[in-house]
């Protein structure tokens, strides 16, 4: 019964192909969408990702995420620093400042400050330089994917020269100098990053002067994190979080502009072409096929048998279509990596993408068998 369902399946090559198509597409849409919002998430944590050497980050409660704060003053660093359990504490200012290339490109940045002492928040991948060279007067760490793009050099012909160390930029009419490209997580906007220390980051941006953006610090081994967590929250503004709950509470931020909705109708109207396409394309083909049933039936052919033919058809189209599917997206997301577009696809999304292709594959094939069970084999043979 498997081959004849099998037969059955490919002598209507058309139907077979349009029903994987339809299951193609569905899978594509589900799991590309998915994984472009997914990846639009990572970015907008990336920060804390991006700085793993702290545990526990400290901010105004107002505070929501890097593109949503109010910096905190200078002194309430110490107020950390002498928090029972703390091993330590430094400072993290953050800048939106605008930054003139050598050619007169023109682009605004996000500036951070990082400790002068232990260079705690510097970039942990470096293409080139060196990340103690911060502690020169005006030296900055740029990004790679903006050396090479908005703040790359522009010959006279129009070729891009990338940015690279010893270059020169303009940071809010200060000079520059460019001592490291490194690479990090991009950010949700396509705007260079740019790292400094937190003395430089003061003359870079004079608003900065004895404030900071976040306070990062690393409980003691023996300590309890949830114990200091409450020692730091007791204080009168400030808020302090560990880097999971800081994650959560930049995502919660994140998804309140809308985007989850913008892109569950896609994964929405990926699950709904597979319903519609598959599911009707499959129906067709069953009732094509509707004689070789009525005879199976007349010959004594049981329910079983028939709903395992049925069952077969559906998942050889829906393993078919689903790999197809699959593969498109992988593919894709190999063919963006490095570009300013997200993507991210975990083991969890493949999973998920394949539970939505089987109530798929399992509503088409519901359909059919009702259909075959309720066909008389009389009726059909009789024509």
């Amino acid at each position: 019964m498997i081959s004849l369902a099998l037969k059955m399946l490919i002598g209507n090559r058309a139907s077979c192909i349009g029903v994987i198509f339809g299951i193609f597409l569905a899978t594509l849409l589900i799991s590309q969408q998915s994984a472009i919002f997914l990846g639009l998430v990572s970015r907008s944590y990336r920060m804390v990702t991006d700085i793993p050497a702290p545990n526990v980050w400290v901010m105004d409660p107002v505070t929501e995420s890097e593109d949503k704060l109010r910096s905190l003053p200078f002194s309430y660093l110490d107020v950390v620093r002498s928090t029972p359990g703390v091993a330590w504490a430094v400072p993290l200012s953050i800048s939106r400042s605008s930054i003139v290339t050598p050619t007169g490109g023109f682009d605004l940045c996000q500036l951070y400050g990082i400790d002068d002492a232990s260079l705690i928040g510097a970039p942990a991948r470096m293409l080139s330089g060196n990340v103690r060279d911060l502690r020169r007067r005006g030296a900055v760490i740029v990004d790679d994917y903006s050396a090479k793009g908005v703040l790359a050099n522009r010959l006279p012909d129009g070729t891009r020269v990338p940015l690279k160390v010893g270059d020169s930029l303009e940071i809010n009419s200060h000079q520059a100098i460019v001592v490291g490209i490194c690479e990090i997580t991009q950010g949700f906007y396509p705007q260079p990053i740019l790292f400094t220390t937190y003395t430089q980051i003061q003359t870079f941006d004079p608003a900065m002067a004895g404030r900071v953006a976040f306070i990062l610090a690393k409980t003691q081994p023996e300590a309890n994190v949830q114990k200091v967590l409450k020692a730091i929250n007791v204080q009168v503004g400030l808020e302090a979080l560990t880097s999971q709950q800081f994650n959560d509470k930049i995502t919660e931020f994140f998804l309140k502009t809308g985007i989850l909705i913008n892109f569950g109708l896609s994964v929405a109207l990926g699950i709904i072409i597979g319903f519609s396409i598959a599911g009707q394309i499959f129906y067709i083909m069953t009732l094509e096929n509707i004689q070789y049933y009525a005879l199976i039936k007349a010959i004594g052919g049981k329910r079983n048998i028939l709903m395992k033919m049925v069952l077969i058809q559906a998942a050889v189209v829906g393993v078919i279509g689903f790999a197809i599917g699959i593969g498109a997206t992988i593919l894709w997301g190999m063919a963006i990596k490095g570009t300013t577009l997200a993507f991210l696809f975990p083991w969890q999304l493949l999973l998920f993408s394949a539970a939505i292709v089987l109530v798929i594959c399992v509503f088409t094939a519901a359909l059919s068998i009702q259909k075959v069970f309720r066909i008389d084999p009389k009726a059909l043979l009789g024509n």
